[in-house]
């Protein structure tokens, strides 16, 4: 979760992002033996994937996780969940086996050169690289703008600039093919409506649904079944190369 939509409250977990978290860990387990990796979480946010890596992905020898956002307060705040789990504002040193870029690379002004610049500052030789970000320039909208997103992908675009940056792509799909048309219809009610002004990104808390899900247990469940079917869906799409669109764009790759 971005860290401008966490809640100052207790809150639950957005189905959205239990799936996701819960698809890129079995996709890791299926390429990568996890045992002595460090890995690098770029714009790791609140720490939620990270933490399930350490939990899921047995072996790992540490998570570093990477946030321009964060502050000396929020990272004072954080009780220690495992030791080999960390939080800075400044980008490690140390050299990385496995680095996350989920749901990063639309917020840079230059995505090429994060990419280059993250690759070139913390990435180990060979090292995996698991990269996603949000779908379909046409489905730009107030949500990306308040989030502070410069962009949405083609697939096609996303694969071309991890590429350039010269990684070796070993993976890709999409994900969430359930999530556009909501998506779509949300889009054209914004265009419907004449005159409204564009939103500039802020810096400050904004509320989303990630943040904000407060339905019963029987709507979480089948909202969650309904995306663990996506999930299993986009998976066998991306095996098999099928043309299965979804909300979201994934890349898994290496250094050569």
């Amino acid at each position: 979760m971005d860290l401008k939509e966490l809640p100052t409250r207790a809150f639950d977990r957005h189905p959205w992002e239990i799936a996701r978290a819960t698809f890129f860990l079995r996709l890791l387990r299926e390429w990568i033996a996890p045992g002595g990796l460090r890995v690098l979480d770029a714009g790791a946010g609140d720490g939620y994937f990270a933490a399930r890596m350490l939990a899921e992905l047995p072996g790992l020898r540490e998570v570093l996780c990477f946030d321009p956002a964060y502050d000396a307060a929020w990272i004072a705040r954080q009780v220690p969940r495992d030791d080999r789990i960390s939080f800075s504002a400044l980008r490690p040193t140390e050299r990385c086996d496995l680095v996350v870029l989920l749901d990063v690379l639309e917020h840079a002004d230059d995505d090429l050169a994060l990419l280059k610049d993250t690759i070139s500052a913390s990435a180990a030789p060979n090292a995996w690289f698991l990269l996603s970000a949000p779908a379909y320039p046409s489905l730009f909208s107030r949500h990306d703008q308040i989030l502070g997103h410069r962009r949405r992908y083609f697939p096609s675009a996303f694969r071309a600039l991890a590429a350039q940056a010269g990684l070796r792509e070993l993976d890709h799909g999409q994900l969430f093919t359930s999530l556009l048309l909501p998506r779509a219809l949300a889009k054209l009610r914004e265009r419907t409506r004449a005159g409204r002004p564009t939103v500039p990104a802020t810096t400050g808390h904004v509320q989303t649904a990630l943040g904000s899900w407060h339905h019963g247990a029987m709507t979480t469940s089948a909202v969650s079944a309904l995306l663990h079917l996506d999930t299993a869906a986009a998976r066998l799409a991306s095996k098999w190369r099928l043309p299965l669109p979804g909300l979201s764009t994934w890349l898994l790759a290496r250094l050569p």
